[in-house]
């Protein structure tokens, strides 16, 4: 996917062009492609860019990221309503951003590292069903340690620092969960083990 970075001309950050080299950074919407489907839209919400625009490009074919000066659950939700994919700070790393692109393409859906940790307890909080069985027992101990932390809400880092591994081997062992439990994702997952702890 091409990225476009649509920005208020004062807002920029040299991140964007370190992610990803070969995109364009515009201040105007006019700049951008008459066809925008295959496109991933990055843009700086502001006075200039709103919601109202968030919705015109992902009708038309565009994945679209809300990039904000100041992450915020309720604007996150009105982001998401508009019809973007992900939300996140626009000063983020990156790595970060390359990440949050791969999620995107693919069909998912992104959101800040605190945002996603109150959405995980909050879910988390409010479920009143009976959980559906899990079976740890297809875990390893080490994988099982490395569900309960994520579960907890707690960030890769966090988790390997917890369990003295690299984060590289905490992604190791969470694909390992995901797959050994049929879950799709880190929400999915607390979902699945609610109850369980």
């Amino acid at each position: 996917m091409q990225s476009l970075f649509v920005s208020p001309s004062h807002i920029e950050s040299p991140r964007w062009q370190q992610a990803f080299p070969s995109a364009h950074v515009l201040s105007n919407e006019r700049e951008l492609p008459e066809d925008l489907r295959g496109s991933l839209i990055w843009v700086v919400l502001s006075d200039v860019f709103t919601l109202a625009h968030i919705s015109k490009w992902a009708a038309a074919g565009a994945r679209v990221i809300g990039l904000t000066q100041a992450e915020d659950p309720r604007q996150a939700k009105q982001v998401l309503e508009a019809g973007a994919s992900g939300y996140l700070h626009y000063l983020a790393a990156a790595p970060v951003l390359q990440q949050v692109s791969q999620v995107v393409e693919m069909g998912g859906l992104w959101l800040g590292v605190d945002l996603m940790r109150q959405l995980v307890f909050a879910t988390a909080n409010i479920l009143q069903s009976e959980p559906e069985k899990v079976h740890l027992d297809l875990l390893s101990a080490r994988e099982q340690d490395v569900a309960k932390a994520v579960a907890a809400g707690k960030s890769n880092k966090e988790v390997a620092r917890e369990l003295d591994i690299t984060e590289r081997t905490v992604k190791a062992h969470l694909s390992a969960v995901f797959e050994k439990l049929n879950v799709r994702d880190r929400l999915h997952l607390v979902l699945v083990l609610s109850g369980r702890q």
